[in-house]
């Protein structure tokens, strides 16, 4: 009985890091803002236009109109249900901040995170209400 439950520990922490690896995976590369609502209040589809945000390893930069505004690092939490992204700014905007959301991945080209920007606690849900909260739909950047 102890050898099955530690196999079956073992097989958990295998699909658990298997699962981190394929979300990091697939975060890598370049995003386009599709929708994004800040507090309640949809963007101007102009606005997102100019908004990129780039993701490699566990690093990324956002970008408005080509220009660096914020750089820093992820850590990503796959294991959790929703799975939870911690943010970490490290120049720019979001330089010694912490922020805290949760995300979805839908197929390879579909990112949606839920941010609260005062870091102090995990969006619930994934909506864009209320004070701090940020609700962005990302597409990846199709090359040419």
């Amino acid at each position: 009985m102890i050898k099955i439950n530690v196999m079956a520990i073992c097989l958990l922490a295998v699909t658990i890091s298997a699962s981190f690896a394929d979300d990091t995976k697939t975060f890598d590369g370049d995003w386009d803002v599709a929708v994004a609502i800040i507090e309640g209040n949809e963007v101007p589809a102009d606005f997102n236009k100019m908004v990129q945000l780039q993701m490699r390893g566990q690093k990324y930069l956002t970008l408005r109109m080509g220009e660096v505004v914020a750089e820093g690092t992820f850590q990503l939490m796959a294991d959790q249900k929703p799975p939870k992204i911690e943010i970490a700014g490290v120049k720019g905007e979001n330089a010694g901040k912490k922020i805290r959301g949760i995300y979805k991945l839908e197929g390879k080209d579909k990112l949606t995170i839920c941010y609260a920007l005062d870091g102090k606690a995990y969006p619930e849900k994934f909506e864009g209400k209320g004070p701090g909260m940020v609700l962005i739909t990302y597409t990846r950047k199709k090359t040419d």
